[in-house]
């Protein structure tokens, strides 16, 4: 790590504007962002996101809390710190409140993250990367009275979403079994109590009945992005059957969501084969949504994880029907939106 004398971090505070986005990825980072806070208290209060990153071990534990005190007026906090013990997340987060958050995004275990989101009123959007194994979540009950968008695992995921105006909904795996991530899933959501207008879900393609059993439980859907599970290599391929490949029972299924508006799929799968292959997306498109009057937008991303692959955005207008609206390189499962 390195350290500054108070000359030059005054220095280097003076000469340097203040940010309003900080993104701290090791221990210098950190180190350098203090040597500047410390002798200039608007480079904190200035700070409205804060992003700390670490792929290594943090040893300055005293260091990265007291940079979190400093930031009173900060709306994003991102804290992604691995190999951290539970009692160094606890010193990290002990008594730290703040009065105009509402994106959190970290991989603290939950035990510890309760007593810190029980004091934040004003969380929007919540990223939680880890789950809490077996047993009842931590998060049990945590009222948020503006929390619309969740990010979170299978077993946690109707903890923090019920009894709150949850809209949005991403369920990602934390470590439950393939073949019962869906099920899960399901089970989970058909326990909340929230409308749910937005959800991400990824999904094995052996689950056939996967739109109707997501309608039971979230019919109100004006958004749905299905992400088919990477499955580990293996010597012998093995074919397939997904839930499209019946397209006429799709495009009922599709239809049940009467308020969908947006529809993503990818998948490692060929959708069509053969030349001309977005004249083909587009019959496909056709089939799937003559059913689905408020359907505008779909997202296609085929051959996903191959050399291959091919990913487009299509738009569908009265006077035109289905039309290419975008072409795209292959984005990471976050921002494939």
């Amino acid at each position: 790590m390195r350290y500054y004398t108070r000359k030059a971090a005054s220095n280097l505070a003076l000469s340097t504007p203040a940010a309003e986005i900080v993104v701290i990825r090791n221990e210098d980072m950190l180190s350098r962002f203090m040597a500047r806070a410390s002798c200039n208290d608007g480079i904190a209060l200035r700070v409205k996101s804060f992003h700390v990153n670490f792929t290594a071990t943090i040893t300055g534990l005293g260091l990265l809390r007291k940079c979190i005190l400093l930031l009173q007026n900060i709306e994003d906090l991102e804290l992604h710190l691995v190999k951290l013990s539970p009692s160094s997340w606890i010193h990290v987060l002990r008594r730290v409140r703040f009065k105009k958050l509402q994106f959190f995004s970290s991989n603290c275990p939950h035990d510890v993250l309760a007593p810190f989101l029980s004091a934040a009123s004003t969380m929007r959007s919540l990223q939680l990367l880890v789950g809490c194994g077996s047993g009842q979540c931590h998060l049990e009950g945590r009222a948020l009275p503006l929390l619309t968008d969740v990010t979170a695992g299978n077993a946690c995921i109707t903890s923090v979403v019920d009894n709150n105006p949850v809209e949005r909904v991403v369920i990602i795996d934390v470590g439950i079994c393939d073949n019962l991530a869906f099920p899960f899933a399901i089970k989970s959501l058909s326990a909340s109590t929230s409308t749910i207008t937005t959800l991400h879900i990824d999904f094995d393609p052996d689950h056939r009945d996967i739109l109707r059993q997501l309608h039971e439980v979230a019919p109100e859907l004006t958004a749905l992005k299905l992400v088919e599970r990477q499955r580990p290599a293996s010597g012998r391929f093995v074919r397939r059957r997904r839930p499209w490949n019946d397209a006429f029972t799709w495009s009922i299924d599709l239809s049940r969501f009467t308020q969908l508006h947006r529809f993503l799929l990818r998948t490692p799968a060929a959708l069509v084969n053969g030349a001309d292959a977005e004249s083909k997306e587009k019959e496909l498109l056709t089939v799937w949504t003559t059913k689905s009057a408020r359907l505008d937008y779909v997202t296609l991303w085929y051959l996903a994880d191959s050399t291959a692959d091919i990913l487009r955005l299509w738009r569908r207008s009265f006077s035109r029907g289905w039309t290419v609206l975008a072409h795209a390189s292959s984005p990471s499962w976050d921002q494939f939106l």
